[in-house]
C-alpha cells in the first residue's frame, strides 16, 4: 500500500462516518399512536369550534364569511393530515405486531415445549389482534 491509499481509507470512512452521523439525527419523526389520535382530536374540535362560530356570524359580511371559509378549509386540512398520521401510525403498529408473531413463530423450535409455545402465540396472537382491532376502529376523543 502506498502513504497515499491510508489516506483516501481514512478519508472515505471520514465522510461514511459523517453520513451514519447525519442519519442518525434523523430519529423517526412520525407521531406515536397516542400522539396521533391526539392530534385527530384536536383538530376535529378545532373544526367544531369553527362551525359553531359560522352561526355567530353576519351572514352580509363577505370578509367574515371569506374568513371563516379559510379557517374551515385549513381546519379540514389539519384534520385529514392527522387523520392520516393516525392511519400511517396505527398500520405500523399492526406490521409491529405481526412481525413480532412472524419472529415468535420463527423462535419456535424442538426444545420448545407444548405450553411455552402456546403462550408466546398467544400473547402475540392477542397483541396482532389488538394493533388490528386499533387500525379498525373509529376514534374516540
Amino acid at each position: 500500500m502506498t502513504r497515499q491509499q491510508p489516506a483516501r481509507v481514512l478519508a472515505v470512512l471520514l465522510i461514511v462516518g459523517a453520513g451514519a452521523g447525519a442519519l442518525a439525527g434523523c430519529g423517526d419523526d412520525e407521531p406515536s399512536t397516542e400522539e396521533a389520535t391526539a392530534e385527530v382530536c384536536d383538530a376535529r374540535e378545532n373544526l367544531d369550534k369553527t362551525l359553531t362560530d359560522l352561526s355567530h356570524l353576519d351572514p352580509t359580511d363577505t370578509s367574515q364569511l371569506a374568513d371563516a371559509r379559510e379557517e374551515i378549509s385549513n381546519d379540514v386540512d389539519e384534520l385529514s393530515d392527522a387523520g392520516q398520521a393516525l392511519a400511517e401510525s396505527e398500520w405500523d403498529d399492526f406490521e409491529q405486531a405481526w412481525d413480532n408473531l412472524r419472529d415468535t413463530v420463527d423462535s419456535l423450535d424442538e426444545d420448545t415445549t407444548f405450553a411455552e409455545a402456546g403462550e408466546q402465540l398467544s400473547s402475540a396472537g392477542e397483541e396482532l389482534t389488538s394493533a388490528w382491532d386499533e387500525f379498525t376502529s373509529r376514534v374516540e376523543c
